[in-house]
């Protein structure tokens, strides 16, 4: 069972993960308003979009770093990151250039990008190992009603009142998580190790922080590294599922816009599967370590051949409606009425199942193999990587659509890249072993060394163990 003190932890950290995700959507549903308001077009809005992602993957390495290196708390970082994006929020509410406009919004990204690789640090710090991964996925899942708030908050805005008023709702509730950044219950870096759990009762801090020097472990690390290259080919097929699907849907399979968001809104709820693998990787964990990384394998594969499938079979809806209500009571007919279609919803469903698991898998590991002063920075780093390979593979796939004359092909071709993804995924599982014990190895070492610079802390404990109990 879960401590009172782990559960408000990670309802704070969740709160602050749905507020960032909460402004990378708020103004997406109102982009034809303001390219009309500001006169621009879309490539100035496409731009933006590509821009706000690119800065927040990058800023969130030297947050990451800023943290790792410092001796103050990670609610710091957090509450000035957070209170950072409500002022350039407010900012960009009151800009009608848009040259200001555009450098407000990406310093609003800027500044939120603390708390992704920061939330991802405190958890890990929270929990221990044997529980992280359930716990990482379950983060994933409730950060993502982030998107869904942004989005409701961007469609109400711009059809009842007007779309700057959700850059206003989105900068006070920013200022909210300021708020809830400063009242952190924040764990001490290292906090769920057992290995220094003596020296952390006794002296109240980690006294190690990330030093230059320490580059040379982190990229020595053959766990960081597979993680990184199975990362890269599972992020090419991720990035294009989120982004052209829907778009394949409406072209090739024939749908309206409606339509097409509400079929895959639906078929992508086979995501919540993802808290049962991730539980089963918990509980295999406690076994051998080294069975995580198989499931994140055994995963891989498996959704790459089920998209294969989805996207391989010739499927036609003709669902043109834009009404929400029509277009869902024609999908729900469709699904029980064709065993084709039922079967084809059935295997987006299934994949997404295996899909979700994946992230929290690596987050774990990660977490495992890194030094607690190590960990937000590895992260933010592993994670600017893909970043790079989503953009990348994102592009790619629009350019071979041209090419191709449709979605289809270039769609399945990505989907083998996670089979690559899964034989990485066994190469992690042949060194996260070896990478956690040196990491424990270095842990109980320190212990005994700050044992040995402290005597007085260690006879404090035997006169507490040899006092008589009450």
């Amino acid at each position: 069972m879960l401590r009172r003190k782990e559960i408000i932890i990670f309802i704070q950290v969740t709160s602050l993960y749905i507020i960032q995700n909460m402004d990378s959507y708020i103004l997406i549903p109102n982009f034809n308003k303001i390219k009309i308001d500001l006169q621009v077009s879309d490539s100035y809005l496409g731009v933006l979009s590509g821009s706000y992602l690119f800065l927040n993957g990058i800023s969130a390495v030297l947050w990451a770093l800023a943290s790792d290196v410092s001796t103050l708390k990670r609610k710091v970082f957090l509450s000035t990151s957070l209170l950072s994006g409500g002022v350039f929020s407010l900012l960009a509410y009151t800009s009608s250039n848009p040259f200001y406009f555009f450098i407000y919004r990406i310093l609003t990204a800027a500044s939120l990008g603390a708390v992704f690789p920061l939330g991802f640090s405190i958890i890990a710090d929270t929990f221990r190992s044997d529980r992280r991964t359930s716990m990482y996925m379950l983060w994933y899942t409730l950060g993502g009603f982030g998107l869904a708030l942004g989005y409701s908050i961007s469609l109400f805005a711009g059809s009842y009142y007007s779309w700057r008023l959700a850059l206003y709702i989105g900068a006070v509730v920013l200022f909210a998580g300021a708020l809830i950044s400063l009242t952190l219950l924040e764990p001490v870096k290292g906090g769920s190790e057992e290995e220094i759990e003596f020296l952390l009762k006794k002296f109240g801090y980690y006294p190690y922080k990330f030093e230059p020097r320490d580059l040379k472990l982190i990229l020595s690390n053959k766990t960081n590294i597979f993680i990184t290259v199975q990362g890269v080919f599972g992020t090419i097929p991720n990035g294009v599922i989120f982004t052209w699907a829907v778009h394949y849907i409406i072209r090739e399979v024939g749908a309206s816009e409606m339509a097409a968001s509400l079929l895959l809104g639906f078929m992508s709820t086979g995501a919540l599967g993802g808290l049962l693998v991730a539980y089963l990787a918990d509980i295999s964990y406690r076994k051998k370590p080294e069975n995580r990384a198989k499931i994140a394998a055994f995963s891989s594969i498996i959704e790459s051949i089920l998209f294969v499938i989805f996207f391989a079979v010739p499927m036609k809806l003709n669902i043109y409606s834009n009404d929400m209500l029509e277009a869902l009571n024609l999908i729900k007919a469709l699904l029980f009425s064709s065993i084709g279609f039922a079967f084809w919803f059935s295997i987006f469903f299934i994949a997404m199942f295996f899909n979700s698991s994946v992230g929290p898998i690596k987050d774990s590991i990660l977490s495992d193999a890194n030094l607690p002063e190590h960990r937000a920075t590895v992260f933010a780093g592993e994670s600017i990587i893909e970043l790079f390979s989503k953009a990348i593979s994102i592009s790619i796939v629009g350019v071979m659509s041209d090419l191709f004359g449709g979605l289809r092909v270039p769609i399945i071709a990505t989907m083998f890249f996670w089979i690559l993804s899964g034989l990485s995924w066994f190469k992690v599982a042949r060194t996260y072993p070896y990478d956690i014990k040196k990491v424990d190895e270095l842990l109980v070492n320190r212990s005994k060394y700050l044992v040995v610079k402290h005597p007085e802390s260690l006879q404090d404990e035997e006169k507490e163990q040899k006092r008589p109990k009450s």
